[in-house]
């Protein structure tokens, strides 16, 4: 597993997390249902790329051998964290 990998699966989680805390504000103030609908289902899309990335740094921590384990735990201390406190089940 390549380190620059880690990073840039770092950097896709703090894409995620940055673009949901902007859903969730954005939900908070719509009105119009049908493009409440498209937002609800994009934050369930990217909560889904948000556990399967962790589900996968898990798993490679789980691994011998790996190069930067202190690049991987910060993977998923990241993959683990709300945009905003309260919204993301893990």
């Amino acid at each position: 597993m390549a380190d620059s990998m880690v990073g840039s699966l770092c950097r896709e989680v703090d894409g995620i997390r940055r673009r949901a805390s902007q859903l969730l504000l954005a939900m908070r103030s719509c009105q119009d249902a049908a493009l409440s609908r498209r937002l609800g289902l994009e934050l369930r899309q990217l909560q889904q790329r948000r556990s399967e990335l962790l589900r996968t740094a898990t798993a490679w921590s789980k691994q011998s051998g790996v190069k930067d384990e202190l690049a991987l735990e910060f993977l998923i201390e990241i993959a683990n964290r709300s945009p905003l406190e309260g919204h993301w089940a893990h």
